[in-house]
């Protein structure tokens, strides 16, 4: 991590020289934030604020404005050239402190690798989703109601067919019964027709 002292020493390693007054204008107006700020008030910077100075720079230089160069500063892709870096750290343990005091560690952890753990975490989240709503079959109690009501209207045009042939059978039942007036049982199964 670098100072804003050391930021400067890095930006002139590329042959672009600027004031600190220059550096905090394109920082602010360029959205670079810094990593980490002590109790004493001091920025520290790490490499991908670095890169985007760097490349904010070459941008200025080629004729872009501020907030075209804090857009494409800021549009969030990774690259080679602001891929966060790792750095292995050391713990430095301190003999007099007490076994109850805190130890402070820093951690150097850049806004990209918040980023893309953030982006890790909501694709997880979107995929557990996704397989619950298929595991408990959300879905199903409507689908069921759909074929419920195709499967009633099925029924309600049988019912009316069936009715209507109840119609049918009844009158032809009836027409038999007066035709069956008609005739005098004579004996076993001989009948007479009357007139």
């Amino acid at each position: 991590m670098y100072t804003l002292e050391q930021l400067i020493d890095k930006i002139e390693e590329n042959n672009y020289f600027f004031d600190i007054n220059e550096i905090n204008y394109y920082l602010k107006n360029w959205r670079i934030d810094p990593v980490y700020e002590d109790d004493e008030g001091i920025e520290y910077f790490d490499d991908l604020a670095v890169s985007k100075l760097n490349q904010g720079i070459i941008l200025k230089g080629n004729g872009k404005n501020d907030e075209e160069i804090m857009l494409i500063l800021n549009k969030g892709v990774i690259n080679s050239s602001n891929m966060p870096t790792v750095r292995p750290a050391t713990l430095q343990v301190n003999d007099n402190l007490a076994s109850d005091d805190f130890k402070k560690i820093t951690v150097d952890i850049t806004s990209q690798t918040l980023a893309l753990l953030a982006e890790s975490i909501a694709q997880k989240i979107t995929s557990d989703i996704a397989n619950k709503v298929k595991d408990t079959n959300i879905f199903n109690p409507s689908i069921d109601a759909g074929k419920l009501t195709r499967d009633n209207e099925i029924l309600a045009n049988q019912v009316k067919k069936l009715l209507s042939e109840n119609h049918k059978l009844i009158s032809r039942v009836n027409f038999l019964q007066q035709e069956n007036v008609k005739f005098k049982h004579v004996f076993g199964s001989f009948f007479l027709k009357q007139e």
